[in-house]
């Protein structure tokens, strides 16, 4: 044999001892990858064997661990209201002094509350006027919507309608008391202020009950157990302007 057969032989032997090497390494490879998924789904299941859920996942679910924190008392406080606040414009002064509130008052008989009645007698403009000249408030009192009710204030959508725009027009993320209605029957008049007060004050509680920055000074029950304050059938006599404006303190101090 030549040198030259010689030499193809022993290169064919080289590449076929190292393709078996490949193979054999290949081989081994898959061995061990297919014993070690074999040993860890073995080890999963020994896991997972019997194991059970000890309740369902509940979403959103969330546990207050204590009370939240007091809210900041109030330091600004703006009162907007009609006569009836007039009226207890001074037992009101007086009391929002010694219980250390600053404060302003603006009260306008016969005053409403959309911005399309002129001024003085719109609550959203003196709102708005308030805000402008004194200032904002953390805090601020309403006590309006009895000269509303013959307007269309006793139908629920636009008694809606004007308590959203009223707290509108007070400061963005203040807090807000809203002093409801107790309005009697006039026998000069044949409208039906007492219809229309109930369906007034339970728009104003709804409102409420949906935002906790607004709360009901409830002035109506307050002045239904006392009938003789009343000389007409909204307004009331000095012991009841100063038991309104006692009532209002107290509610901002609570």
């Amino acid at each position: 044999m030549g040198r030259g057969a010689i030499r193809s032989n022993s290169f064919l032997a080289v590449v076929v001892a190292a393709v078996a090497a490949v193979a054999l390494v290949v081989l081994s490879s898959a061995e061990v990858s297919s014993s070690a998924r074999a040993r860890a789904s073995f080890d999963v299941a020994q896991l997972t064997e019997g194991a059970q859920a000890s309740a369902p996942a509940v979403r959103g679910v969330q546990t207050r661990i204590g009370p939240l924190p007091p809210r900041p008392r109030c330091a600004r406080v703006a009162v907007i209201g009609d006569s009836l606040m007039d009226n207890a414009r001074w037992y009101l002064q007086g009391a929002l002094t010694r219980a250390g509130f600053d404060h302003v008052i603006d009260a306008q008989p016969s005053r409403r509350i959309p911005d399309t009645v002129r001024a003085p007698y719109s609550g959203v403009a003196a709102a708005r006027t308030v805000r402008s000249t004194w200032g904002e408030a953390e805090c601020w009192v309403i006590a309006l919507g009895s000269n509303d009710l013959i307007f269309g204030a006793g139908d629920p959508t636009v008694a809606a309608s004007l308590i959203d725009s009223m707290l509108a027009a007070v400061t963005p993320g203040s807090k807000i008391w809203w002093v409801n209605l107790d309005y009697h029957l006039d026998p000069r008049i044949s409208f039906d202020f007492v219809g229309a007060t109930a369906v007034f004050n339970a728009r104003l509680a709804a409102r409420a009950a949906d935002d906790p920055d607004l709360t009901v000074i409830d002035w109506y029950s307050l002045a239904e157990r006392n009938p003789t304050w009343f000389f007409d059938p909204v307004h009331v006599d000095a012991a009841g302007s100063r038991a309104r404006a006692e009532q209002v303190v107290d509610a901002l101090g609570s």
